[in-house]
C-alpha cells in the first residue's frame, strides 16, 4: 500500500523509495519455491530479441552447477562465429551489480562454406561430449576448422579446448592418412559424416564411426563406394591424444582373444562387420570406460544382433559373446550387459532371450552370469533399462513372472537385479512411445527405456509408463489413474517401494503427459540424443515438465517446470505457474541443487525482455535485485513531502553535529533587538547593533566587520 498516493503522503521520501523498490523488484511467485531455492537469471538480460531454445539436448550442466550450455537461433553477447543455431556457455560469477552470470558464444569460427546438408541431419553442432567442468567439448562441422587437406571437404569431429575463453584451441579428431576419393561429388562427401560413439571423461579418448579409410588397416572400400559414395563400410575408430587408430580389430577364426603385441594378432573386421552404429538403438551410452581404456562394440554394425567384443588399451580384443545385443556397461567397462538367445551357461536351458553379464575382472571361465535366471518360468527378456556405475545393479523388462510368490506379470514385468538377487518391481501395462525430445517424437523404442534414469549407485530408478489402469507395483503402492497419459515413477531398491512423482496428489485422473526431455522452437538446431539429469544422483529429486496443475499455485493451464522431493513425497513448482506461455524443465545438476528451466516470465528484476530465458532455481541462490529509479512525485504527493521537511532536518541534527546545525539552533533560541542582528564574533554568536554605513571611509567598513 505504500506505493500508492496515500503511502507517499504517509512516509518520508527515503522510506517510501526503499519500500517501493523492494515491492517493484521482488521475484514473481518466489514464495512457492522449495528447498530454499531462489531464482537466478542465467541467460543475458539483453539478447537483441533472441529467445533461448527450449531443448534438453543442447543443455549441459557443469559438475559444480556453476556452468551451463544452451542454444539460441540468433546472436548476442560475445558470440564467436556462426552456425544454424548459436551455442553459448554461461558461468556463474556472482559479480556485484550484475545478474550473477556471464555468457559467451562458443561456436567455433569455420573456414569457407561448403554445401550444408542440413536436411539429412548434417548440421554443425556440439555433440554429447563435454568435460565435467565444461572446459572442452566435441564439435561436428562441415565447415573446416583446421587446414588438414585429406578431410577438408567432409564433415569432421573436433575437440575444442578452452570453451568460453578468449583463445580456445581446436583439434581435429577424424583425420585421415589417405586423401578422399577424387570421384565423389561434393554433395556425397557431405553425407559421409562421422558419428560420435563415446568418449572418456577427459575427452582424451574419443570413439567414433566413419565410412572413410582413416587408417592403413581400415576395411577396404568397394567400387560403388569409391565412385558413387554408396555401400561404404562403417568402421569404428578411436582418437587417442591426437592419433587415430582402428578399434574394429577382432580375433581370427575360432579364437576368442587376440593381442597385437603378445599375439595371436588381431585382424581387421570384415567389410560387413566394422563396428556398432552410434545412432542405432543398440548403442550403449557407456561403451567407452571413464578412463578410455576399454571399448565395447558389436558387429555387424547396425544389426539386431552380432558378436560382442571388448577392446583394451588399443592392443587386445576379447570376445564377450558370439551373438547378442549389447545394452549397457559399468563405468569402468569391466561389466557389460547383453541379451542373447544363445545358451551360454548350463542353467540356461531354453532358447528364449536372456540377460547376461560379462565381468572382465572375474577369472577366465567364470566371467558370465545369467541375470534373468528363473526356476518358475521361461522369461523373454525384452530390454535393459539401465545399470549402476559399478554394474552391481541392473534393471530390465521381461515378459513373464520370474519369481515365485509374486503377482503374475500378464504383459511384461520390470525387474531389478543386485549382486545375484532378483526383485520384481511391477507389471507394465503400457509402454507407449519414447519421449526423447518433446510432446511428440518419431522414435519408436519403449518409453521405459528412453526416459529411464538409474542413480549412479543403482539404488534408485526413475522410469515412465502409461496405462488406463495405472501401474501395478509392490510395497503397498496404490496405482493412480493415468487416463492414457505418461507418468513418472521412482523406485527405491532399499525399501522396494514405488512413488509416482508426476501424479496428482489429489488422486484425480491425469490430464497431461509428464516430460523429462523437451525440444521446442528449435528450427534447424542440430539434434543430439543427450537426456536431462531428471533424477538427482542421490535419488531425492525428480524434475519434469507437465501441463497438469499438481499444486494450487499452478493456475495458468500451461506447461510448467516441477520438482518432486522424495523426502516429503510432494511435487513443487519451479516455474511460477502463472505465466501465459509454457515453461519447461531443461536440465539439472548432478546433486539436484541447480534446476534449469526456460520461461518467458520475468522472475527477477534483471530480466528486461519478454523472450524465453534460461533460469536456475538454485538451492541457496539468488542475487540482489538491480537498483530501480524512485518514481517521481506529482500533485498532492509533492506537497505532502514538502510538509515533512522539518522532521527530516530534526533527524539530521541528531546524527550530524556541526556549525551549521548549531547556528540554526541559536536562531531558534535567541532573538536580537530591532536595531541588532545575530553575528558570529570570535567564534561565538553575538547580537550586534546595526550602524548606518558611511560610504567611502575605511573606518565604516572596519567598524562593521569588527561589530562596533
Amino acid at each position: 500500500m505504500f506505493c500508492t498516493r496515500a503511502g507517499w503522503r504517509a512516509l518520508p521520501m527515503l522510506a517510501v523509495a526503499l519500500t517501493c523498490a523492494v515491492a517493484l523488484t521482488a521475484p514473481a511467485s518466489a514464495a512457492q519455491l522449495p528447498d530454499e531455492r531462489a531464482y537466478e537469471l542465467v541467460s543475458p538480460p539483453q539478447k537483441n530479441g533472441v529467445e533461448v531454445i527450449q531443448q534438453t539436448g543442447k543443455t549441459h550442466v557443469a559438475a559444480d552447477g556453476d556452468g551451463v550450455t544452451f542454444s539460441a537461433l540468433g546472436g548476442f553477447g560475445t558470440l564467436q562465429g556462426t552456425s544454424f543455431d548459436a551455442e553459448y556457455l554461461s558461468r556463474r560469477t556472482a559479480l556485484p551489480g550484475t545478474n550473477g552470470w556471464t555468457t559467451r558464444g562458443i561456436n567455433p569460427v569455420g573456414g569457407s562454406d561448403t554445401f550444408p546438408a542440413t536436411l539429412l541431419g548434417n548440421t554443425p553442432t556440439y555433440v554429447n561430449a563435454f568435460t565435467p567442468d565444461l572446459s572442452a567439448a566435441i564439435y561436428r562441422s562441415w565447415r573446416p576448422l583446421t587446414d588438414a587437406p585429406n578431410v577438408a571437404d567432409v564433415s569432421n569431429l573436433y575437440r575444442i579446448d578452452g570453451l568460453g575463453a578468449d583463445a580456445g584451441t581446436v583439434h581435429l579428431l577424424s583425420d585421415s592418412v589417405n586423401a578422399l576419393p577424387t570421384g565423389w561429388p561434393a554433395t556425397l562427401k557431405l553425407l559421409i559424416q562421422p558419428a560420435l560413439a563415446g568418449a572418456s571423461t577427459d575427452l582424451a579418448h574419443v570413439v567414433f564411426e566413419s565410412k572413410l579409410n582413416l587408417t592403413v588397416d581400415a576395411p577396404p572400400q568397394g567400387l560403388f563406394c569409391l565412385f558413387l559414395g554408396f555401400g561404404c563400410p562403417t568402421a569404428l575408430f578411436e582418437n587417442v591424444d591426437g592419433s587415430v587408430r582402428l578399434v574394429g580389430r577382432i580375433p581370427d577364426g575360432a579364437d576368442t582373444e587376440c593381442d597385437d603385441v603378445d599375439g595371436p594378432a588381431c585382424t581387421t573386421a570384415p567389410t560387413s562387420q566394422a563396428g556398432i552404429s552410434a545412432s542405432a538403438r543398440l548403442y550403449s551410452q557407456r561403451m567407452v570406460s571413464d578412463d578410455g581404456r576399454r571399448i565395447l562394440f558389436q558387429v555387424p554394425a547396425g544389426a539386431d544382433s552380432g558378436a560382442i567384443y571388448l577392446r583394451e588399451d588399443g592392443v587386445r580384443t576379447l570376445q564377450i559373446a558370439p551373438d547378442g545385443q549389447l545394452w549397457d556397461a559399468s563405468s569402468d567397462g569391466a561389466r557389460a550387459f547383453f541379451i542373447t538367445g544363445e545358451s551360454l551357461l548350463p542353467q540356461d536351458t531354453d532358447s528364449s532371450p536372456d540377460l547376461y553379464m560379462y565381468d572382465r575382472s572375474a577369472p577366465a571361465g567364470d566371467r558370465l552370469t545369467l541375470v534373468s535366471a528363473s526356476s518358475v518360468a521361461d522369461g523373454f527378456v525384452e530390454t535393459v533399462v539401465g545399470a549402476s556405475d559399478d554394474g552391481r545393479y541392473v534393471y530390465f523388462v521381461c515378459a513373464g513372472q520370474l519369481l515365485s510368490g509374486e503377482p503374475p506379470a500378464d504383459t511384461t514385468g520390470l525387474y531389478a537385479w543386485h549382486d545375484g538377487q532378483l526383485a520384481f518391481i511391477g507389471s507394465l501395462q503400457g509402454l507407449g512411445e519414447a519421449q526423447l525430445d518433446g510432446p511428440r517424437t518419431d522414435f519408436t523404442f519403449p518409453s521405459t527405456i528412453s526416459t529411464a534414469r538409474v542413480a549412479p549407485d543403482g539404488r534408485h530408478l526413475l522410469f515412465m509408463t502409461q496405462s488406463d489402469a495405472g501401474f501395478s507395483g509392490r510395497g503397498g503402492f496404490e496405482g493412480y489413474d493415468h487416463a492414457g497419459h505418461r507418468e513418472l515413477y521412482l523406485y527405491d531398491a532399499d525399501t522396494g517401494r514405488l512413488a509416482c512423482a508426476s501424479c496428482n496428489p489429489t488422486g484425480r485422473a491425469a490430464t497431461a503427459d509428464a516430460l523429462t526431455d523437451v525440444r521446442d522452437g528449435a528450427a534447424n538446431s542440430g539434434r543430439t540424443s543427450k537426456l536431462s539429469h531428471a533424477l538427482s544422483d542421490d535419488g531425492r529429486f525428480v524434475f519434469f515438465t507437465t501441463g497438469e496443475a499438481l499444486v494450487p499455485d499452478d493456475t495458468n493451464g500451461r506447461l510448467d517446470a516441477y520438482e518432486y522431493d522424495a523426502e516429503g513425497g510432494k511435487p513443487h513448482l519451479l516455474s511460477s505457474g502463472t505465466d501465459a506461455s509454457p515453461s519447461y524443465f531443461i536440465d539439472a545438476g548432478d546433486d539436484g541443487r541447480n534446476a534449469f528451466f526456460a520461461t518467458r516470465q520475468r522472475l527477477v528484476g534483471w530480466d528486461v525482455d519478454g523472450s524465453y530465458d534460461l533460469y536456475d532455481a538454485r538451492v541457496g541462490g539468488g542475487f540482489p535485485e538491480p537498483a530501480r529509479p524512485v518514481p517521481p512525485c506529482s500533485g498532492e504527493a509533492c506537497r505532502g513531502q514538502a510538509a515533512q521537511g522539518p522532521a527530516a532536518a530534526a533527524l539530521g541534527s541528531v546524527v550530524v553535529r556541526g556549525a551549521g546545525n548549531a547556528r540554526a539552533q541559536l536562531r531558534r533560541h535567541r532573538r536580537c533587538g530591532r536595531r541588532a542582528r545575530l553575528r558570529k564574533v570570535g567564534g561565538r554568536a553575538r547580537c550586534v547593533r546595526r550602524r548606518p554605513h558611511r560610504r567611502g571611509t575605511r573606518a565604516s567598513v572596519r567598524d562593521e566587520r569588527s561589530g562596533r
